[in-house]
């Protein structure tokens, strides 16, 4: 017999990996009319409606999965959001520190079109 709280933290991750597949996915297709948050339920379940073609039954039943499981994932994000901004920021600062001089330049360039509002590498110091 499997844990609940293993089972709970399972839900959230394969949860939070499908968000960010597809996620990832409508990025691609949707270079600037993507929303701020590409994770908000609302979105993927647009994103589910397009991709998927779901029927207005699937759409409603997986809509109450969603909002049945939003306040565990939004307090899980809250934990582990600052290991990840900080992984993502090491990871930025080491990729900076390989480029000459012009690639930063593009690199961070890259980065403000990517992901407006994000740290940009090396602002933190």
């Amino acid at each position: 017999m499997i844990p609940s709280w293993v089972r709970g933290s399972l839900v959230l991750l394969v949860t939070f990996g499908t968000g960010v597949v597809i996620g990832f996915v409508a990025g691609r297709r949707q270079p600037a009319a993507m929303p701020a948050n590409a994770m908000e339920p609302a979105v993927l379940l647009r994103t589910f409606d397009r991709e998927l073609s779901l029927d207005s039954s699937q759409h409603e039943r997986i809509a109450r999965v969603l909002s049945n499981h939003q306040r565990v994932i939004d307090s899980a994000w809250v934990t582990v959001r600052p290991v990840v901004r900080s992984a993502i920021d090491s990871a930025q600062d080491e990729i900076v520190a390989i480029l000459t001089a012009d690639q930063k330049i593009k690199y961070h360039q890259l980065l403000r079109a990517a992901h407006p509002g994000m740290n940009q590498p090396g602002a933190r110091r």
